[in-house]
């Protein structure tokens, strides 16, 4: 063999390591049982980045179809009520712990929802149709944080509770020496901050994320400082959360002096060493204010001043709300003021100075996606229209299952029919597509699931039609083989010749079929956009598969200087 042919077989060994190193996470997952699964996602959600997910119509689920009333809206409010309605949905759904869910607007007015694996089809509906609730609270001074996690700490240790003697213990220089501790805490200087920065670089061998510290060492060495408050490692949510809902815990903060307080986990997770954090915020319980004060949140760029070239959102207050937000802001300058809905914080900006006309401007270095989603969220607060739901179907989890079996039998005996008529017609070189075939669903699985993609029913269809139209590229190499060797040309030369001029015509049949793909997903729904992802990237594998897996097989067997006639 050629060094051409070595390189070729080291290529394809190389990724065939990397398509089934991506397909091994779907592999073990889908060999747990249904109850185990449940459980994976609800305590390990980080792990479904890595899964080839099964759509609604394969797993069971729900899927509803809501439509915005714009009755009694002003052309104003109705402008962009849909994408209000939208962030209020979306926030909620991903808080209810179902993989892959999907929303998708159609239309003006019509969202479409579809949650895979869903249980309770009533908490869905009852979630979704509630009233948006948008809320301003003061965040918690750090000391106070502090104390909470040191709290937090002796219980899940197991210590005594002195919580009481440290509560009446006001002196000067006790408060001083908790500032301070909260300083370091968040600089990174205390002890446990430098544990978590430990525990962050083991994170990053793996060998932290999947062990349940917290019935081994403390609840602080599972924080990190994320400015003046925590985060923890998103595969560590739920377990915080099992922690922060424990009855002693919250006895004891209330013992503590601190029962009037609150965790809320922030909106969207921050990077800290490629490593990813959701932040922890520690809130006053109480609400100062409530969405019904805002009139207006727009974004934009700021063209002058500290922030300029900077993504803004700009705030307008309604006749009610001024005075309760120059009362609010006035007694609470420098001091964080966070933003949430339905219990999820999206930003916690600094109250700079008392702000009494009813006008206010957000910072905090965003991005415009990031600035326009707060302009939304913030809107989404006084949402001025009803979400109906006009269309609900569910689908059993047997109906699913039966689905896969159904489509297991097919995909089977469909390849069983391609591959008998491949190897009876065209002998060794039949068996070479066939070979060829079983490395373009193998790379073609691996690719959807290393992009955390979605597997339905239609995307399944799209497996199968790619599966014939790689066989289809083959043929008509073979039948151009075929040709140069009946005109007199030697194996190696007639295998070299039709490999090149079929090629055009492969590459001809396949990127019409591309464009029509794109196409379809352009203006396509859901279960049409599943297909037309599935055919692009089976279409790609298939060039890969069929114009260079077989070459490279064909080398091997006519590097042989003994070989006088090809199997074909």
């Amino acid at each position: 063999m050629n060094k051409n042919t070595w390189v070729g077989i080291v290529v394809i060994t190389a990724v065939s390591l990397i398509a089934l190193w991506f397909l091994y996470p779907s592999v073990t997952f889908y060999m747990q049982p249904a109850a185990k699964r449940r459980e994976i996602v609800i305590e390990h959600p980080e792990r479904l980045k890595k899964v080839l997910n099964l759509g609604l119509d394969l797993q069971g689920g729900m899927r509803l179809v809501l439509e915005v009333d714009r009755t009694n809206l002003t052309a104003k409010e109705s402008a962009d009520v849909l994408d209000r309605a939208y962030a209020v949905i979306e926030n909620r759904i991903n808080g209810m712990g179902v993989a892959e869910p999907t929303i998708q607007k159609q239309g003006t007015d019509r969202l479409i929802i579809e949650l895979p694996g869903l249980q309770d089809e009533q908490v869905a509906k009852q979630v979704i149709g509630s009233t948006a609730q948008l809320e301003f609270k003061l965040l918690r001074e750090p000391v106070e944080l502090d104390k909470a996690i040191r709290t937090i700490d002796k219980v899940v240790k197991g210590e005594k509770d002195e919580t009481a003697a440290d509560t009446t213990d006001t002196t000067a220089v006790k408060d001083k020496e908790a500032q301070d501790q909260a300083e370091k805490l968040f600089t990174g200087q205390d002890e446990k901050a430098e544990d978590a920065e430990d525990a962050t670089k083991e994170g990053e061998e793996g060998a932290v994320t999947d062990t349940d510290i917290f019935a081994v060492t403390s609840f602080s060495e599972n924080l990190i400082a994320l400015g003046d408050q925590v985060g923890v490692l998103e595969s560590n949510k739920a377990k915080v959360d099992a922690v922060l809902a424990r009855k002693d815990v919250q006895d004891a903060l209330k013992r503590a002096g601190l029962g009037n307080s609150q965790f809320l986990w922030g909106h969207s997770s921050e990077k800290r060493n490629n490593i990813e954090y959701r932040p922890l915020y520690y809130l006053k319980e109480k609400a100062e204010l409530r969405g019904d004060i805002i009139k207006d949140a727009q974004w934009q760029v700021a063209q002058g001043g500290m922030e300029a070239g900077q993504a803004v959102v700009h705030l307008e207050m309604n006749k009610m709300g001024r005075g309760k937000f120059a009362r609010v802001t006035g007694v609470n300058v420098h001091k964080f003021l966070a933003i949430i809905l339905d219990n999820t914080v999206y930003s916690a900006p600094q109250i700079r100075e008392k702000i009494p006309q009813g006008m206010a401007q957000i910072t905090g270095r965003f991005t415009n996606d990031e600035a326009k989603g707060l302009a939304i969220v913030l809107r989404a607060g006084a949402l001025p229209a009803t979400v109906n739901i006009i269309e609900e179907r569910t689908v059993g989890p047997s109906l699913g299952q039966d689905s896969i079996n159904k489509t297991i039998w097919v995909g089977i005996l469909s390849f069983i029919v391609v591959f008998l008529f491949m190897v009876t017609y065209y002998r060794m070189a039949g068996l070479f597509a066939v070979i060829a075939l079983v490395f373009n669903v193998i790379f073609l699985l691996a690719i959807m699931a290393s992009f955390g993609a979605t597997l339905t029913l239609p995307g399944i269809a799209g497996v199968i039609l790619v599966i014939g139209m790689a066989v289809d590229a083959n043929v008509i190499i073979y039948e151009r083989i075929r040709e140069e060797l009946a005109i007199g040309k030697t194996i190696r030369s007639a295998v070299e010749a039709g490999y090149k001029r079929a090629f055009i015509t492969v590459m001809d049949s396949n990127l019409t079929t591309v464009i029509t793909a794109v196409i379809l997903y352009w203006v396509g729904t859901g279960p049409v956009k599943g297909f037309a992802v599935t055919m692009t990237i089976g279409i790609m594998v298939s060039l890969f598969t069929a114009l260079y897996i077989t070459k490279k097989l064909f080398d091997i067997v006519t590097s042989s200087r003994d070989l006088k006639k090809l199997s074909i």
